[in-house]
């Protein structure tokens, strides 16, 4: 019996918040029924269908679920770019798995390149195992979408956990979300810093403090 696994992650660019990275693994033979549950790329569903097939997943196959939160994204980008923070991800759920065959959403441009940049990392038992890594996996390999629906339902329950925290509905968290840019505008505004969510080595953040340390200077 063949084990395949998929690997995905949700919330890579956003201002707010972790990211999440999953891996599903299910039998070869029950990835006709990922399909018949509708899985897809997380994207492309709404927010109650993928809810709907996220409680399904869990009599289909198996997850692990690993969040890298903003404070660590901010430290490690140091020292690597947001790709190998993304691989090295990728392969904390991986090395954890006894499958036979292994599915990525690819990051970047080439997935060869990709793939042996992973099992460099990954324990010598993987050096001859099959992988796959490609742009749109998440929608055409039910494993991945299986895993991209997981990772998306877990960072929009974080969302959700920070607007009850913070009492604002900031939208996304992405840098394009005018209501996320507010938040962080008026939260600067009146705090004087940024919520310890923030992802600090963004550009976005950046910024907003600038602006707030240029206003402090010139009424001073």
């Amino acid at each position: 019996m063949v084990r395949v696994l998929g690997v995905d992650e949700a919330g890579r660019g956003p201002v707010i918040g972790s990211m999440f990275i999953a891996s599903f693994e299910t039998d070869e033979e029950m990835l006709g029924r990922l399909t018949e549950i509708g899985a897809k790329d997380s994207k492309k569903l709404s927010e109650k269908k993928r809810e709907q097939i996220r409680d399904q997943l869990d009599d289909i196959g198996d997850f692990k679920l690993k969040e890298v939160k903003a404070s660590q994204i901010d430290e490690m980008r140091e020292v690597m770019t947001l790709n190998e923070i993304e691989l090295m991800g990728f392969v904390d759920v991986i090395k954890e798995s006894d499958a036979d065959q292994f599915t990525v959403d690819l990051p970047e441009p080439n997935g060869n390149r990709f793939i042996r940049k992973m099992k460099k990392e990954l324990p010598s038992r993987f050096a001859e195992k099959k992988f796959v890594a490609e742009h749109g996996a998440d929608d055409n390999y039910p494993e991945v979408s299986a895993a991209s629906i997981v990772a998306k339902s877990a960072r929009e329950k974080h969302v959700q956990v920070l607007k009850n925290k913070y009492g604002y509905d900031f939208g996304s968290g992405y840098p394009h979300d005018k209501p996320t840019i507010k938040f962080l505008e008026t939260y600067m505004e009146e705090k004087g810093e940024l919520p310890e969510e923030t992802r600090m080595s963004w550009s976005t953040a950046e910024k907003i403090v600038a602006k707030k340390n240029q206003k402090k200077f010139d009424e001073f």
